[in-house]
């Protein structure tokens, strides 16, 4: 005897006659590439937001940077000059004329009855006057110069001998040497000769002492000044 069934159509249950055809599975697949196309492009677009964020950081960064940068440039601009002054210093520390020393030894070694009336030192770009010729020559060793009086032309012979004695001397050379012109009282002015004024009736001279180099600076680069000359060798 064959079943019947007396359910209406609506309420019997579903049965899959196989009979349904490929679209369901392409609706699927399309389904699945939106997913996965949709899920790229999220990646990628948190991927570019946070390359975008780490852009502005880093560019933060470097403006406030730049900025303690500049607020620092002032120091470093100190400190440049700074070390300029320090150089400048040391450059003139060590061509330097030690004028203490200089005078020292040249009261030593001065003649009796001979005095100096000026005297006058330059590390270097000196210059050598010529009496015959009247011409200056510059020089770029140290010099001495030194204007003075003294009792007799044979005073002013000993002392261009004694200041070759003047520690790193290395030329003594005078300029001029004689006695002041005597003008009449009346005359309004007082007579002078060579460089060297206030010598009454003695002999005016103008002395120059040329220097080796080793005489400037500090220490005298190993020279030391002998104890003649007030110096501790």
């Amino acid at each position: 005897m064959r079943p019947v069934n007396l359910l209406p159509q609506s309420a019997r249950p579903y049965v899959a006659s196989g009979k349904a055809g490929n679209g369901s599975y392409v609706v699927i697949g399309v389904l699945a590439v939106l997913v996965l196309a949709l899920a790229g492009y999220v990646l990628t677009s948190n991927k570019i937001t946070t390359h975008k964020n780490e852009i502005a950081q880093a560019q933060e960064e470097t403006q406030a940077a730049q900025a303690k940068a500049a607020g620092l440039e002032k120091y470093g601009q100190f400190s440049q000059v700074a070390a300029q002054r320090i150089q400048s210093v040391g450059s003139l520390a060590i061509n330097r004329i030690d004028y203490e020393r200089i005078l020292r030894e040249t009261s030593r070694v001065l003649p009796d009855g001979v005095w100096i009336n000026s005297l006058d030192a330059e590390a270097t770009g000196g210059s050598t006057t010529t009496s015959t010729s009247g011409s200056t020559t510059p020089s770029n060793t140290p010099s001495v110069h030194l204007l003075g009086c003294a009792p007799s032309q044979k005073s002013v012979a000993t002392t261009l001998v004694r200041l070759r004695a003047i520690h790193g001397s290395d030329e003594v050379q005078l300029n001029d040497s004689g006695k002041p012109l005597q003008l009449a009282p009346d005359s309004g002015a007082s007579g002078q000769s060579g460089g060297g004024g206030n010598c009454g009736n003695n002999f005016a001279f103008d002395i120059l002492v040329n220097l080796t180099n080793e005489v400037t600076g500090f220490g005298d680069q190993g020279q030391k000044v002998p104890s003649t000359l007030g110096g501790g060798s």
